[in-house]
């Protein structure tokens, strides 16, 4: 549990005092990485679960409100891996990672690489199917490069944007159930229960889930989005909120946006070049509240209750912040883990924030107090985190994909 001192210092944080704190060094008074109890052996993998994990993560970053927090239980502070196994992929030329963030439903691991677009059984990771195409490229979420675009789930269809247009595959398959050759896409997609919405080099783009009619366009510029309560929110160049039902603008600010903006009760969450993260009304756009203490905050994970962080100050550690959620200004700092270079908060279950770092892997903290569980040390940033209910899997930007879970099987 943090100490009187921390706390106040968090306070501090809270208010701004620590704002102009000299140096490159992240704000948070811990001063050592994170030494949690477990350690999975990263050397050693199992055949498959014994029992598959519930729970799906049917979007990038769960949902299409991009929260990046899942209702699960991870169920164990002692994983191992359950298996290990590599997507197929082709040489990028480029800075261009290999693989995109994994998303999953029906017992169906999916991600686009390099070569395509690619599904694995949950279960033990074999290879369901593959079909060759290009995905679109974004901007990496953390700022370094271009990743691919992945794909979403939802009603057993798996959808992308590609650059040969927008697709809607089924995940039993992989066969192309609709496809629309113009527009190309442009983005990250994100699907509610009746819409699919997709960057396109025409604009941001309605399609509908069932028949892939295109409904409305709307000349916005962006590569990611996220949908709640009726409001598609764009990042790109500009920040611009449109009605879902008809792409009406409803307003437009100068935010130029990184990573994955999330909307939660009536707040969209950003998080700017500049450094800062913010909150604005979702109805009109006005700022709410902002925190900037001139160190890069990463894209947030938002809870009921509580935001989640990096802050990031450039070539020097970086740390974890949680934050508890306030009704009428900023969100106050709760604790902080010092972490390695080039952190990035990943995903939130009911009991863990995972957060990966370069050459160090996954670590996973409590969610109230911060105290560091379990780690799975590998080499890479992971470019994504499912958490499911018992389990969770992971990509590496060369496209590794682990499945960590419970006892491995005998």
């Amino acid at each position: 549990m943090p100490s009187t001192s921390r706390r106040a210092f968090l306070g501090a944080v809270a208010t701004g005092t620590v704002a102009s704190i000299a140096g490159c060094s992240s704000s948070c008074p811990d001063d050592a990485l994170p030494d949690p109890p477990h350690t999975v052996d990263s050397a050693d993998a199992g055949s498959g679960f014994e029992t598959v994990p519930g729970g799906s993560w049917p979007s990038p970053r769960f949902d299409p409100a991009n929260t990046g927090a899942a209702p699960v239980r991870t169920d164990s502070a002692t994983p191992s891996v359950q298996w290990r196994t590599s997507l197929p992929t082709s040489s990028t030329g480029d800075d261009t990672a290999a693989a995109s963030p994994v998303v999953v439903a029906d017992e169906t691991v999916v991600a686009t690489s390099s070569a395509g677009v690619v599904a694995l059984s949950l279960r033990d990771g074999t290879r369901q199917w593959t079909r060759a195409l290009t995905p679109a490229t974004v901007p990496s979420a953390v700022g370094i490069g271009e990743g691919l675009a992945p794909p979403v789930v939802a009603d057993g269809r798996v959808f992308l944007g590609t650059a040969d247009g927008v697709l809607g595959l089924d995940i039993a398959d992989g066969s192309v159930v609709w496809r629309h050759t113009d527009p190309v896409g442009a983005g990250v997609p994100a699907v509610t229960d009746d819409a699919l919405f997709v960057p396109t080099t025409d604009g941001v783009v309605r399609f509908d889930t069932a028949s892939g009619a295109r409904e409305w366009t709307a000349p916005v510029d962006g590569t990611r989005l996220a949908v709640a309560d009726g409001t598609v929110v764009v990042t790109g160049e500009k920040t611009v909120a449109l009605a879902a039902a008809t792409g009406e603008e409803r307003w437009r600010r100068d935010d130029r946006a990184t990573g994955y903006p999330v909307v939660a009760d009536g707040t969209a969450y950003l998080t700017t070049t500049y450094g800062d993260l913010l909150g604005r009304s979702l109805p009109d756009g006005t700022e709410q509240w902002r925190i900037d203490r001139g160190r890069a905050m990463e894209s947030a994970v938002v809870t009921s209750d509580s935001v989640y962080a990096i802050e990031r100050p450039g070539e020097s550690s970086s740390a974890t912040f949680a934050f508890d959620r306030t009704d009428d200004g900023p969100p106050e700092p709760r604790w902080c883990s010092e972490i390695d270079i080039g952190g990035a908060v990943t995903a939130a279950a009911g009991d863990a924030v995972v957060t990966s770092q370069r050459e160090v892997g996954l670590t996973a903290f409590t969610r109230r107090f911060g105290e560091a569980t379990w780690q799975y040390p590998v080499d890479y940033r992971a470019v994504s985190l499912a958490v499911l209910d018992g389990g969770l899997v992971s990509v590496s930007p060369a496209g590794t994909v682990v499945a960590l879970g419970g006892e491995r099987p005998a």
